[in-house]
């Protein structure tokens, strides 16, 4: 079956409200089902780390990948820990616990996560369920 065509997309970050979750990450949707019309559309965070934060670490069920933007720290993968920096891609298999450490650094780190579907981010269900929708621009209250 041949997919329907869509239009060109353009997505400015800088407009893109942020989910914040406390003060040590902020979550920006930049492209999912919904804003593409397109339901098997990869889904692609933009993340940051703020200065002297780390976040609590996860599993989770499907792959991810993180695309290191900016800044550096380190990247708990199970029991070992690298140090990441912009530049970089990490391939984060389904089943391994992964944390973001951004305590020794005095500048935010940036991140696109990329998942295969949005049912597999939880960010995801936390904006629909505090706006209604997974996509906000800064102007929308």
């Amino acid at each position: 079956m041949e997919k329907k065509k869509l239009p060109p997309l353009q997505v400015d970050v800088a407009n893109v409200k942020p989910l914040v979750f406390g003060k040590e990450y902020e979550s920006r949707m930049i492209l999912d089902h919904v804003i593409t019309g397109r339901d098997d559309c990869i889904q692609i965070n933009h993340g940051t780390v703020k200065a002297g934060c780390a976040l609590g670490g996860g599993v989770h069920e499907e792959d991810e990948i993180y695309y290191i933007l900016s800044g550096e720290g380190k990247l708990k993968l199970d029991d070992e820990i690298v140090e990441v920096k912009g530049g970089q891609v990490i391939f984060i298999p389904a089943g391994v616990y992964h944390a973001l450490d951004n305590t020794e650094s005095d500048t935010d780190m940036c991140i696109l996560t990329f998942w295969r579907d949005w049912r597999f981010n939880e960010a995801y269900e936390e904006r629909v369920k505090l706006w209604g929708k997974s996509f906000k621009t800064v102007d929308e209250d």
